[in-house]
């Protein structure tokens, strides 16, 4: 079995960070704190007291889209349809066709990896991922039941969402769609329709909700399903956001999603730092970092019903990021956090992205990993995203940049 212990971090317990070591052996930590079952034969590291958090959990993304540039955001559109047909008769749609559904799915992924993410619920069905769902650099959530959204012109996914939230009832598994998105007639009645289906519950996994009031922010509450918020894509698709404060202040369970790249967020932080900024211009108050954190751990944990995921306490999975530590990082550490300040990120217990400074975990690790240019530092990534963008270029016969992969070879 293979593992490492961190000594002299400063590890998030919920509420703070407290100075101590962290052990990992094969996909699990299993010490942590002060003192512990701490195995000698393990290699061990000095993490010059930087600070350790979960990885970060993507509550919604459509890794296939993963492309640039956004189409649309000047006009506003009534409901995702509208928006959808734009963008299918965009020349940016035409080139990504181009594109082999594999590579855009690494492309994906590693644009929510160099974000701190370790999970993400690709919302789409899963024979589609399932060729390439075990060699991601980010895990993707499995098991799961689905629609594409409640309504007339929902897409043909799945069973139908009364047989697809059964399923999900009887097998412990969470149910995922669309769910209000937009302002239209359609999106307004979708809850009533998602109830005449039997198909809200503990279960449901809600995304969008974009037009509901305080009476449907109830009916979700009392039926304990969680919300998934996207701030950055209703924005730019509809021109307005969902009203998460009544979901917040109703006790609902709370995510955080980019959507997918042609109207969503770069990535996780920046999805992160808007929905701070737009939530103090709604509701003149501040949105804090412990909040965040929770909607994209634990909160993100529990709909996607896996217990082992999203904290950080021995038996748990080893899904974590390292941060170097100073007094403004440790005060504000999501709102000041950066793709580049990440100095490591373990995903199952092995190495994944970070700086020149762990270099000896992905060597001794047996991590297969390139030397990168990240903006203007030099990282350490597994797998080659280098590679894989000229794989891009390759198939569209220039160079293509993408603004979620600022890398270069080192």
């Amino acid at each position: 079995m293979s593992g490492f212990i961190l000594k002299n971090v400063k590890i998030w317990n919920k509420k703070e960070f407290v100075l101590g070591s962290l052990q990992v052996e094969g996909s699990l930590i299993t010490a942590m704190g002060e003192s512990g079952d701490w195995n000698a034969s393990l290699p061990s590291y000095d993490g010059n007291q930087s600070l350790v958090l979960p990885s970060f959990i993507n509550m919604h993304d459509h890794l296939l889209a993963s492309y640039l540039p956004k189409v649309g955001g000047e006009n506003k559109h009534i409901s995702w349809l509208s928006f959808d047909n734009l963008y299918k008769s965009s020349a940016v749609f035409a080139e990504r066709q181009q594109i082999d559904a594999e590579l855009l799915y690494y492309l994906g992924a590693y644009k929510n990896l160099f974000s701190g993410v370790s999970m993400v619920f690709d919302h789409i069905p899963t024979h589609i991922s399932k060729p390439f769902s075990e060699t991601l650099p980010t895990k993707l959530v499995n098991n799961y039941y689905l629609a594409h959204s409640i309504g007339n012109y929902s897409l043909n996914w799945g069973e139908g969402a009364a047989l697809e939230y059964k399923l999900a009832e009887e097998n412990n598994r969470p149910f995922i769609t669309h769910l209000g998105e937009g302002i239209d007639e359609e999106s307004i009645v979708s809850l009533r329709r998602l109830e005449k289906m039997n198909a809200l519950g503990p279960n449901s996994v809600l995304v969008h909700c974009l037009p509901f009031g305080q009476r449907e922010v109830d009916i979700i509450a009392k039926n304990k399903a969680t919300v998934v918020w996207c701030p950055s894509s209703n924005i730019h698709i509809f021109g307005k956001t969902t009203n998460i404060k009544l979901f917040l202040d109703s006790g609902v369970n709370v995510c955080l999603g980019t959507d997918f790249s042609p109207s969503g967020s770069l990535h996780l932080l920046e999805e992160i730092r808007f929905a701070k900024e737009i939530f103090e211009k709604l509701y003149d108050a501040e949105l804090s970092d412990e909040t965040i954190l929770q909607w994209i751990t634990q909160n993100a944990a529990n709909a996607i019903r896996d217990p082992k995921v999203g904290q950080l306490s021995p038996g748990k999975t080893a899904d974590f990021i390292l941060i170097s530590s100073t007094a403004e990082a440790e005060e504000n550490f999501l709102s000041k956090l950066t793709t580049s300040s990440i100095d490591l990120m373990v995903i199952d217990g092995n190495p994944s992205w970070g700086s020149p400074l762990y270099e000896k975990i992905f060597t001794e690790m047996r991590t297969n990993f390139e030397r990168i240019i990240w903006k203007d530092q030099d990282k350490i990534v597994a797998g080659s995203p280098v590679s894989l963008l000229n794989q891009v270029s390759a198939s569209l016969g220039y160079k293509k940049e993408l603004a979620f992969l600022p890398v270069s070879e080192k």
